[in-house]
């Protein structure tokens, strides 16, 4: 994916990234401000990562407030799980498990799905919300084996689980060729166009994340529409900003109006042309350079956890 093999904490201290954090036009701080999530690109609790990730965590929490979300394959012990929970009074935080059969095979080093129920169960018994992060989903699994992973995971504690269908790219088609994943044949069968490189296309699956869904559900597990959506859950708040909302309490959706969102907008050197709220909808129509526009809308959407709609 172009990310260095070998993993190493990134450079900022904790006060240096919360203050990059602080003065990013684009970013909302405080507890119902912008969605920080961790573990996108590199593994948080990794030997090499892990203190500072503990850094971040903890000058995020004492001088942000921001909603923290944390994705891992880590075995994290009790000790772990007290150390975020005292560092973090509220947090979310995404266990992976996408499969128990192939694990060695597409997860060479990392730790068994046995371990990260472990995590799970630490993690829970210290009153995190966690969830079961079931991405992406690959064809060739049979559904015993998912309903087995969603049980364990219940039984481990977790609040709910995310779906997540696979992306693929040229790079990724000749990783799972090398490792011997057995049911490529299917991969490729989903992939709805021509690859292109390094582009990520999401593979037809849908058929199969209702399937699991229909799992979930008779395990009484509650499947969340996205990751921020377990994040807006763990923290209390409710979001509409997207598709798939509303999310969590929509109580805590806050309630807008016109004026304060005109007051606003000179701050990014824009200027309205025209603005009207529909429930979690704001129509905007804007003059002013396209970069301000952007860096406006996320600084919207995560201020009002409404649907922004710029022309």
């Amino acid at each position: 994916m172009g990310f260095p093999a070998k993993p190493r904490p990134y450079p900022l201290s904790g006060l240096q990234l919360a203050y990059a954090l602080a003065i990013n036009p684009a970013v909302v701080v405080g507890r119902r401000g912008s969605l920080l999530a961790f573990g996108a690109v590199t593994e948080p609790f990794l030997p090499e990562t892990s203190e500072r990730t503990y850094e971040y965590l903890s000058a995020i929490s004492s001088e942000l407030g921001n909603p923290i979300q944390l994705s891992t394959k880590a075995r994290l012990g009790s000790g772990d799980a007290a150390r975020i929970r005292s560092t973090c009074r509220e947090v979310s935080v995404l266990v992976t498990v996408i499969t128990q059969s192939f694990h060695k095979t597409l997860e060479p080093g990392a730790p068994s799905p046995e371990e990260r129920y472990e995590t799970i169960k630490n993690l829970s018994g210290e009153g995190i919300h966690v969830s079961l992060f079931l991405r992406p989903i690959l064809p060739g699994i049979e559904l015993s084996e998912f309903e087995e992973i969603l049980s364990q995971s219940k039984r481990s504690g977790v609040s709910g689980v995310v779906l997540g269908s696979l992306r693929v790219t040229e790079g990724i088609i000749k990783r799972l060729k090398a490792a011997g994943y057995p049911y490529l044949d299917d991969v490729l069968k989903r992939i709805p166009r021509r690859l292109e490189g390094a582009k990520q296309i999401t593979i037809k699956g849908q058929d199969l994340k209702r399937k699991i869904m229909e799992l979930a559900g008779k395990l009484d597990i509650k499947v969340y529409p996205s990751a921020c959506a377990a994040n807006i859950e763990a923290h209390g708040l409710g979001c509409a900003s997207c598709r798939l909302g509303p999310c969590g309490r929509v109580e805590e959706i806050p309630i807008i109006e016109s004026k304060d969102l005109k007051g606003v907008v000179p701050r990014f050197g824009l200027r309205v042309v025209d603005l009207r709220v529909e429930k979690f909808k704001v129509f905007m129509r804007l003059e002013g350079p396209a970069l301000a526009k952007r860096r406006f809308k996320e600084f919207v959407k995560a201020l009002t956890k409404h649907e922004i709609i710029i022309k």
